[in-house]
């Protein structure tokens, strides 16, 4: 970000971005666009982004960040083992308050995800969504002093947290697609099924 953060000044150009996204398209919008839209000049908008490209990576960061402090905010400060095994255990990291505080953020939010989406650079948000609930199944793991097995049934132990982290993630994913149609808690729900269900069973 070029200079200081002013938060008011930057929640109009966020609100300009996304109304701009909507209606005539991300490559289309210039700074001019933007700075009209947010009642601002183009220095003041200069002030803050280097360009618009630079505005969309910031918001995406910002967007992660947030996301970042409502799961660890809401997540169980004491560690508590639902289950016998670690396992579920670690995965509990996901646990229904966290997703549930996360995806109303989403949902009351969603005209900038969806302009986010419609800007082309959805995948970037996705894959930091990605790196985040890792880091969490991660810092679970610490606590219950667990660490991931070499292999097992044969899937290597990155390729069976992609397996973990990529259902939920993809979860999140189609729910904005189709307009945060469920409530937060439907989706829960079914994040809470996957936990512990074959996508084969959930379908047959």
């Amino acid at each position: 970000m070029a200079g200081k953060r002013n938060t008011r000044t930057e929640a109009k150009i966020k609100a300009a971005f996304t109304t701009l996204v909507q209606s005539k398209g991300f490559d289309a919008m210039t700074v001019s666009d933007l700075a009209r839209t947010a009642g601002i000049n183009r220095g003041t908008f200069y002030m803050h982004y280097l360009d618009k490209f630079d505005l969309r990576q910031q918001l995406i960061d910002d967007t992660i960040e947030e996301l970042t402090t409502i799961l660890i905010d809401n997540a169980d400060p004491e560690g508590r083992i639902t289950s016998s095994a670690t396992g579920r255990a670690i995965c509990d990291a996901f646990q229904a308050e966290s997703i549930s505080a996360a995806l109303r953020y989403v949902r009351d939010d969603y005209a900038f995800f969806n302009a986010v989406s419609r800007s082309g650079n959805d995948m970037q948000l996705y894959d930091k969504l990605k790196k985040v609930l890792k880091q969490l199944i991660v810092a679970q793991a610490k606590r219950f002093g667990a660490d991931p097995q070499a292999s097992y049934n044969g899937i290597p132990a990155d390729y069976a947290m992609e397996i973990l982290v990529s259902a939920v993630s993809s979860i999140i994913w189609l729910w904005i697609r189709r307009g945060c149609k469920e409530t937060p808690e439907e989706i829960c729900r079914i994040i809470e099924i996957n936990k512990t269900t074959a996508p084969i069973d959930v379908l047959w």
